[in-house]
């Protein structure tokens, strides 16, 4: 099995158990960012935060290879 299989097979696990955990939580709370109440479901919140952290890895990523792309100039 390749690397890539692997990957994809990872990531279709991951996003079932979000999907099963998404699914069970969809009563209101209060969330509180700094100064701010947001009243929002939690399903939503576990959404946001999923999205996020997905775009910060993939910049995080992005930014590796262009300095090993540098570094081997």
């Amino acid at each position: 099995m390749d690397a890539k299989k692997i990957k994809l097979i990872a990531a279709g696990i991951v996003i079932v158990l979000m999907g099963i955990v998404i699914f069970q939580n969809f009563e209101q709370q209060t969330i509180k960012i700094l100064f701010a109440s947001i009243r929002m479901p939690i399903a939503l919140l576990l959404i946001l935060t999923f999205g996020i952290g997905m775009i910060a890895g993939w910049i995080a990523t992005l930014v590796l290879k262009k300095k090993t792309k540098k570094s081997e100039e």
